[in-house]
Order: C-alpha cells, then sequence, then structure tokens
C-alpha cells in the first residue's frame, strides 16, 4: 500500500510521535540568519530588537527559509531573552550578541527578577500570522531558552566562554540561584503554553544551550530539576503538544536530557546518531555538524556518514547539531535539505 502524501505539518507531528513517515522531516537551527543575503537586505530596514517584536517583521524573517530552502518546519524568529525584559531586567542588542545591561547578581535583584504571565506577547501575534501565511500547512514551532540558560545569560551580562559570573555565583549563592530558577521556571511555562494557546503553535524547543558549562551533577541540580519542570507543567497544559529539548554536550547528559519528559530530543554533534538511538528511544532531532555548512562539497559525504548504522525511517528530524553559522553557504543548506528529500525514495 503506498505511503499516503503527507502534510509538512502532518508529517512533523507523526515524527515527533515516533511513529514512520513517508521521509524525515528537516529544518536547521537559526535557519533565518546572518548566512542568508535576504536576511541581511531585511536587517538594513529593521533592527535586530524588531526582528523579534515587531510581528509582520518576524513573520517576514520566519519564511526566508522556506522560501530558500523548501524546510518543512518554521520556527518563529525570535531571541530567547526576550522573556527576560518582561521580568524586569534590561535587554539590549548592540552588535557582537545580546547584553544584560543590570545582571542580576546578588539578593537586591531580586526586586527586579520577578515571574511574569503572557496574555498575547508579540511572539504570538506572529506566530498566528505564520500560519496564516503558510495555510497551515507546514509546523510553526514556538520556543524558549530553559530556566538554567536563561539565568546564565542574565547573570554573565553578555555572551562568555567560561562563564565564571554564573558559576561563581552556584558556588557563592546557591539559595539565590535556585530562587531565581524558580521564577524563570514560572515565566518559561507562561510563555511556552501562551505560544501554543494563543499562537496556535505545532510545538515547541527549549534551549538548553549552556549545558555544556556544568558537570554532571550540577547539570541535575541546576538544569535538568527545572527543564523537568517546565516540561511536565507545559505538558499537563497543552497535551499532544510536542516538545523538542535541545542541549548542548548531550553525549554527556543524553539520559538526563530523557528524564525530562521531553518527546524529542535534540543532540549536538558530539555523538554519532547511532549510538544515540541505542541509549534512548525517543526521536532524535540532528545533528549535522554545522561547519559543514561552510563546505558545500562535502554536504552529502557528511550526510551520510552522519547516518551511519542509524535507522532514519522512524522517529528522526534533520536538522544540524547546532544552530547555522554566519559564514555557511546557502547551497550547502540547500544541499542538505536535498538530501533529506531524497531520502523519500529510498
Amino acid at each position: 500500500m503506498p505511503t499516503p502524501v503527507l502534510s509538512k505539518r502532518e508529517r512533523f507531528i507523526l515524527t515527533a510521535n515516533g511513529q514512520e513517515t513517508d521521509r524525515p522531516p528537516v529544518w536547521i537551527m537559526r535557519q533565518a540568519g546572518r548566512y542568508m543575503p535576504q536576511y541581511q537586505a531585511l536587517r538594513e530596514r529593521y533592527g535586530f530588537r524588531d526582528l523579534c517584536v515587531n510581528p509582520e517583521a518576524s513573520v517576514a524573517a520566519s519564511l526566508l527559509p522556506l522560501e530558500l530552502l523548501d524546510i518543512d518546519i518554521l520556527i518563529i524568529f525570535n531571541d530567547i531573552l526576550i522573556p527576560l525584559e518582561e521580568m524586569g531586567l534590561t535587554v539590549d542588542f548592540p552588535g557582537g550578541g545580546p547584553q544584560i545591561m543590570d545582571p542580576p547578581r546578588d539578593e537586591s535583584a531580586l526586586d527586579r527578577f520577578r515571574a511574569v504571565t503572557f496574555d498575547d506577547p508579540p511572539v504570538c501575534q506572529g506566530i498566528r500570522l505564520l500560519r496564516q501565511k503558510t495555510d497551515d500547512q507546514l509546523a510553526v514551532l514556538g520556543f524558549a531558552g530553559s530556566p538554567f540558560t536563561l539565568l546564565g545569560y542574565a547573570v554573565e551580562g553578555k555572551l562568555s566562554r567560561n562563564a565564571q559570573e554564573i558559576r561563581g555565583l552556584m558556588l557563592r549563592e546557591p539559595a539565590l540561584v535556585h530562587e531565581m530558577l524558580r521564577r524563570l521556571t514560572d515565566t518559561v511555562v507562561n510563555y511556552l503554553v501562551a505560544q501554543v494557546e494563543s499562537g496556535g503553535a505545532a510545538g515547541v524547543q527549549v534551549f538548553e544551550s549552556l549545558g555544556n558549562i556544568l558537570s554532571p551533577w550540577e547539570y541535575e541540580e541546576f538544569a535538568t530539576r527545572y527543564t523537568r519542570e517546565v516540561i511536565a507543567r507545559f505538558q499537563a497544559a497543552c497535551p499532544g503538544v510536542p516538545v523538542i529539548l535541545f542541549s548542548r554536550g548531550s553525549s554527556t547528559y543524553l539520559e538526563l536530557m530523557e528524564s525530562t519528559g521531553a518527546d524529542v530530543l535534540s543532540i549536538d554533534w558530539t555523538m554519532q546518531l547511532a549510538d544515540a538511538r541505542r541509549r534512548t528511544s525517543k526521536p532524535l532531532q540532528g545533528n549535522l555538524d554545522p561547519l559543514v555548512m561552510t563546505v558545500p562539497g562535502s554536504v552529502e559525504e557528511q550526510f551520510a556518514r552522519m547516518l551511519e548504522g542509524f535507522d532514519w525511517r522512524r522517529g528522526w528530524i534533520a536538522n544540524l547539531g547546532h544552530g547555522i553559522i554566519p559564514q555557511a553557504s546557502v547551497e550547502a543548506a540547500q544541499r542538505f535539505v536535498k538530501c533529506v528529500q531524497n531520502l523519500a525514495s529510498k
């Protein structure tokens, strides 16, 4: 019996539930970004903040990968730090990365670090508009940073290689860190639920982007326990809506990631898909090395190597092992998507 033709949204939902489809769905983290000339042109019209908080601008950016790459999944263009502004922090987006102008590093910060609820924030308006623009045929994802990742960025104040501010605070004031993580947990749950209930997102992704700075016991105490609560509360409020969890350092923490209850585990490029499958039966997402996107001629070979020993027919969303980098080639991204689409004939 021939496999029925699926909409892109149906392909995502079935795959996230571990069911077999005609081929894997495909998208690319940070797929609307600086590697695209069309995105650069959009940035000449809008500042980065506008792309995050202006629904029309956000949708214009979000649609670029569909036009250039023909992917299955769109993720709303936004930044994980935006909810921190609602909590009382000041977030700026100068060149070179975001900055928290008043990092919360002591007890006094609790007065301006409040858990918040969301009714219909701009991100929800953007998701609704994006669904309208695509006739609801694609899967549109909402997203949020995990509580620990958001706290790490907030305390550091900017992108940091050694993350000594947040790690020092964890050692000096663990009770303060836990209180801030509890407030962030409430905020992240409310933010994700709003993206589904108000925006109509088909799924959400939680980014544990700073997981790789933590030891295994720190990962459980300061990251996993709060991400687990976020996911449990989200699933209670939005049953049946898939949750994808991405974590850097996934080769070390895969079992802890699984313990969060996430529906799909998105892994970085430091482990083989086949090895991940032996360690978990959860649907997987990933995990081509983003650097491959800078060498178009290497894509097909590296794609084949990524799939060695791995059964892609059930429970796999094709993606990179992290966000695509500014130095990437549009041609390489197109070739990657084509490799996935060609699996339909195999």
